[in-house]
């Protein structure tokens, strides 16, 4: 009879409007506040372990473990009233902003970055995020390395709101709040890029404000392609003419024929690129090689810097940081290296010059050898020609020893054209100008799609009107 009292009082309790624990000291609550479907399936499962719970009652104690569970079950369908969700933010500040960390819950990693320590760090052409959120008004706090926010060689950044171009600007200060207004409270995307190379330094996003409950990465493309190459590729110099001196402020990946291909595939993009770098060796400044400048060893690391990644908290270095290519398995890798092989075989000893090039040939080949370890299902495409074809020769060569060797028949070779510089001119130190790319990106498009089968947009403006 004691027992039985006990046990009415127990289910009693449950009743009265219970104190909502925290989310984590209640594992079934893992529904959004209306989908009371989930939210049926985690009170029957709830039950059922009360159920189990009473089977196993040998004393008082146990009676009171399973009245802890029943306190847990009615918690479910009123839950979300009470506490926000582990992806919505707690508070707000005097501006009636939310904040957020950059993780992949709240936002979509462009190009390679790590996320560590409450930061997102990265350096790479074209790497970022993008993120939805209903509401008016968001701000991104960024942070610099020494090197990045520079008078000579700023980070320069590209912040587009709906697709629509709603800022470009270089950092001027080590700590920087970008804040995107949009004309109406509503559904708006943000897409935050730094479009100059890793070479002129980092940054990091902090944390991400906004006027909502929460912000959401958008989605992942259909398609994804990564680019490998060098100055060409990050755009070097595109805003300038020759003639001008080199500086970040007119570099721009957006004006890349890398990431206008991506555009016109509605391709999600990750850019692997370095200015002077090589396969085996850029120019040779004492007539030896210079390996510093050959990519591959650094390709499985977030990035490359000149200088020391120099933040408050310490010296970090991107090319000690490993990447983890499962964070971007792209369905087409394009390699366009060699231009800066090219000027090396120049400036050697023209006595060295074949035996380099057989070494170029070999070290082409375990690239490939490389890249194909990393991503098993990618085709890969390997081209030339923007700048000079004069090594393409030996590029076609590697990719038939690779392919013959190993029997893969997805690695396939490409002459582009070289830049039309009569008509185009030219830009900072002889590299390709804005409208070269734009040629470059509608001659790769066609090969793709003929190599492929896949189908660009014809609506996708990539002319140099289109911003």
């Amino acid at each position: 009879m004691k027992f039985n009292l006990l046990f009415l009082a127990a289910i009693g309790a449950v009743s009265a409007l219970p104190k909502v624990h925290n989310k984590s000291n209640n594992p079934y609550l893992v529904c959004d506040t209306f989908d009371y479907k989930c939210k049926g399936e985690q009170t029957k499962l709830c039950y059922e372990d009360f159920n189990k719970c009473l089977r196993g009652i040998k004393c008082i104690s146990d009676l009171h473990k399973c009245n802890k569970i029943t306190r847990l079950c009615t918690e479910i369908m009123i839950s979300n009233f009470f506490y926000r969700p582990e992806s919505e933010s707690e508070s707000e500040d005097e501006n009636g902003l939310r904040a957020f960390e950059p993780t992949k819950e709240n936002v979509k990693v462009l190009g390679r970055a790590n996320y560590q320590d409450g930061y997102l760090w990265f350096a790479l052409t074209n790497a970022g995020i993008e993120y939805k959120f209903t509401g008016k008004t968001t701000v991104i706090n960024v942070t610099g390395d020494t090197t990045s926010y520079g008078e000579e060689n700023p980070a320069r950044i590209k912040i587009y709101a709906d697709n629509k171009l709603y800022l470009d600007t270089i950092l001027t200060e080590k700590d920087t709040d970008f804040t995107v207004n949009f004309d109406k409270a509503g559904s708006h995307v943000v897409t935050f890029l730094k479009v100059s190379e890793a070479e002129r330094g980092s940054i990091r996003i902090n944390e991400i404000k906004a006027d909502a409950k929460k912000i959401k990465p958008t989605e992942d493309a259909a398609k994804k392609i990564e680019f490998i190459g060098d100055s060409i590729t990050c755009a070097y110099g595109v805003d300038g003419v020759v003639g001008d001196v080199f500086s970040t402020r007119s570099e721009d990946g957006t004006l890349s024929y890398a990431y206008k291909t991506a555009q016109k595939f509605h391709a999600d993009v990750s850019m692997v690129a370095y200015s002077g770098f090589a396969i085996l060796s850029c120019y040779a400044f004492t007539g030896e090689r210079f390996t510093e400048a050959a990519l591959p060893q650094y390709y499985d690391k977030l990035g490359y810097s000149f200088e020391p990644n120099e933040f408050d908290d310490g010296v970090a270095q991107l090319q000690n940081t490993f990447w983890d290519y499962r964070e971007f398995i792209p369905d087409l890798v394009v390699i366009n290296l060699g231009t800066n092989d090219n000027s090396y075989f120049l400036s050697i000893d023209e006595s060295k010059v074949p035996d380099e090039k057989v070494a170029f040939i070999e070290e082409y080949e375990k690239f490939l050898a490389q890249i194909r370890a990393n991503y098993p299902n990618a085709e890969i495409l390997c081209v030339l020609g923007m700048m000079g074809q004069e090594v393409y020769p030996e590029i076609e060569q590697a990719v038939k020893n690779y392919t013959s060797k190993t029997g893969d028949k997805h690695v396939n070779a490409f002459k582009m054209n070289v830049q039309n510089t009569e008509e185009n001119g030219l830009a900072v130190d002889g590299h390709p100008a804005a409208q070269s790319h734009v040629d470059a990106t509608y001659e790769l498009v066609g090969e793709i799609e003929r190599l492929y089968g896949w189908k660009s947009d014809p609506k996708v403006n990539i002319e140099l009107d289109a911003e």
